[in-house]
């Protein structure tokens, strides 16, 4: 039977603009919050941007990988990057334009050849309240963004997700009238050699190419497993230059608080005969939910949650060789209710698992289940000579024999309760010998065994007040609504309709829907259906739902872009442009050919809801309409036939 214990404790309140909720824990800061979607500011003012790049210098990967090679034969963390020191704020570097009656941008592009992906480290980031920054690769396939005054760090040090590509561009937007300025500055680029998003090459570590035995979190295998799946969090560390995959578990604690604890490999955080030091931390990622929805491998990347940095509370065990190799931090954000964490409970009597699961992130890939049907046995790692770790051997399942790899450094083993019982310091295991041994930590020997001080322990930190539990279960936020919604689509054409679908978590029971510029313009159905927008431009949608418990709002600026209509297209001269009811016409209507260039023609209709452009006489072929107002911008293409 699970042990699972359903008690919080909670209060809320909101930010100013409405859309992240702020979790006040007892005994627990609340900070940085999760980057907002947006448009990006050179598109929402229809903006031509100028290359203004730098780039990085190149590093020497065969070295690199000689010294991987070297590493990798003993115990060390999976690393996937190096950092490259630069010296980049806006002051200094970039460009800033100006934009009338708006604002200001400033942007820069970050180039290094042979990369698979990049990300700056900030030794320094402030946004004031309304600035706007994001991150974007050369297609803007990987936009990361908006980062904002929610997302001002506590301790200045600051990292992103990384962006895929050898390029990274940023893009920071300023309206007039703020009474501060950005501060921003840039000391390293992380450079991503492997472990990124995966490839034909097998060397390539990352997205998809753990081992071909591996079995995802969600297949049969994981049935029983729904809840504890959700504490599991892949790690992007980082220890001096260099960076690593790792992964942790947001582990519970007696007071029921949810600080957000999470516990890893001692390992994760070593190399090169140091520690991740306090900015280190500072910047490390964490990553929520990344995991297939289904049971077979998804085609393309799937969605994830993340949270920056983290502060050291406890650890023990430099790679087992002294201990058992833990590292417990605390997260310097709450975890989101949005993100669904289940707090995992633990078991810290030294007592035999007579079977259970590990759930990892191998390889930095999506979440693995590794099953165990023999009981884990006390043993020591490395000839320490002390009773330290479990040993365990993986079975074969259904759908795959999963084991561990490079990456599932300090992830959970669970027993037959859900409970924790070790954290993974390595092993023989892998597919090409699924029947090797893996060596966990003990949770019983973290608890104090390592050493005597509070910060060789885990017990001063998951049960503070000295209670003498030795069973702790798992636990969710209860009942806490957190408010989400998505459309059909985010791009209506003039007269056009589109669904809303609420997403909302924690049991809502009231809902107030507000549509700008829709028909009608408010609902309380739980999801609004045929929301019709008969004017270009862009608008707001705000949901406001709740419970007894709670409320929340979820306000989403310029969420539904409304297109004028062109009929005929293709035309042989005229065409029409419908701009639906809005009463005031567009600022600037221009037409350009191929080659960028104005081309002249007639236009009839201004003042009215449909406009009427004349092409004739110029050459068959595709030309570009661009339509501009106050906050908006629309192209569109014409296609001009003989």
């Amino acid at each position: 039977m699970r042990i699972m214990i359903k008690r919080f404790r909670i209060f809320w309140g909101y930010l100013p603009h409405g859309y992240i909720v702020f979790l006040f824990f007892l005994g627990t800061e609340a900070h940085l919050q999760p980057s907002q979607s947006g448009l990006l500011p050179s598109i929402r003012y229809g903006l031509t941007l100028d290359t203004h790049e730098l780039r990085i210098a190149a590093v020497d990967l065969e070295s690199i990988r000689l010294d991987d090679q070297a590493r990798e034969e003993g115990e060390y963390p999976y690393r996937i990057g190096v950092l490259i020191p630069v010296d980049i704020d806006p002051d200094h570097t970039g460009q800033w334009i100006s934009i009338p009656g708006k604002g200001r941008l400033w942007h820069l592009t970050l180039r290094a050849e042979g990369a698979k992906a990049l990300s700056p480290y900030f030794d320094l980031l402030y946004i004031p309240d309304g600035g706007e920054l994001y991150l974007y690769n050369d297609l803007a396939s990987s936009i990361l963004g908006a980062y904002t005054a929610a997302n001002n760090p506590p301790y200045q040090s600051f990292a992103t997700e990384f962006v895929a590509g050898n390029s990274v561009t940023l893009e920071y937007f300023e309206p007039y009238g703020l009474g501060e300025s950005l501060k921003l500055h840039i000391t390293d680029i992380g450079y991503f050699y492997r472990g990124i998003h995966g490839g034909g090459d097998l060397s390539e570590r990352g997205f998809g190419n753990s081992g071909i035995c591996e079995v995802n979190v969600n297949c049969d295998e994981g049935n029983s497993w729904r809840d504890e799946k959700k504490g599991v969090v892949r790690i992007l560390s980082r220890v001096g230059s260099s960076l690593f995959w790792c992964t942790g578990s947001l582990v519970n604690n007696v007071k029921l608080d949810f600080t957000p604890y999470v516990l890893t490999a001692d390992h994760c955080a070593f190399y090169n005969d140091q520690y991740a030091s306090t900015s280190d931390l500072a910047q490390w990622v964490f990553y929520f939910n990344y995991e297939s929805s289904h049971c077979a491998d998804p085609l393309s990347e799937p969605d994830y949650n993340t949270l920056v940095g983290a502060t050291l509370k406890a650890h023990g065990g430099s790679t087992g060789d002294t201990g058992s190799d833990f590292y417990l931090v605390c997260l310097n954000n709450i975890v989101p209710a949005a993100y669904e964490p289940f707090f995992l409970g633990w078991d810290r009597q030294n007592v035999t698992s007579p079977e259970g699961v590990g759930i990892h992130h191998p390889q930095g890939d999506i979440k693995k289940i590794s099953t165990y049907t023999q009981p884990t046995i006390s043993t020591q790692w490395s000839n320490n000579g002390l009773q330290s770790h479990w040993l365990v051997n993986w079975t074969e399942t259904s759908h795959g024999h999963g084991v561990t790899e490079s990456g599932s450094s300090g992830s959970p083993l669970f027993n037959e309760h859900g409970l924790i019982v070790g954290t993974l310091t390595g092993g023989e295991s892998s597919c090409g010998n699924t029947g090797g041994a893996d060596f966990y930590g003990k949770f019983s020997y973290h608890w104090k065994s390592n050493g005597s001080t509070l910060g060789e322990q885990l017990e001063p930190w998951l049960d503070p007040d000295q209670e003498g539990i030795l069973v702790l279960g798992g636990t969710y936020y209860e009942n806490i609504v957190v408010a989400l919604f998505k459309s059909d689509t985010t791009v209506v054409p003039i007269n056009g309709m589109t669904d809303f679908v609420d997403l909302s978590t924690g049991k809502p029971e009231q809902w107030q829907w507000y549509f700008e510029g829709g028909s009608p313009s408010v609902s309380t159905v739980q999801n609004p259906e045929g929301i019709v927008y008969s004017s270009y431009g862009t608008y707001d949608v705000r949901l406001i739902c709740g419970n007894e418990v709670n409320s929340d709002t979820l306000f989403l600026k310029d969420y539904i872009r409304v297109e004028p209509v062109v009929v005929p297209n293709p035309s042989h001269d005229e065409f029409r442009i419908f701009c639906g009811d809005k009463s005031n016409t567009p600022d600037r209507i221009e037409v350009f050919n191929t080659l960028g260039q104005k081309v002249q023609f007639l236009i009839s209709g201004t003042g009215s809801s449909t406009l009427t452009l004349d092409l004739a006489g110029l050459s068959a072929g595709m030309y570009l309409v661009r339509i501009r107002a106050e906050s908006y911008s629309f192209t569109g293409k014409l296609w001009l036939v003989p």
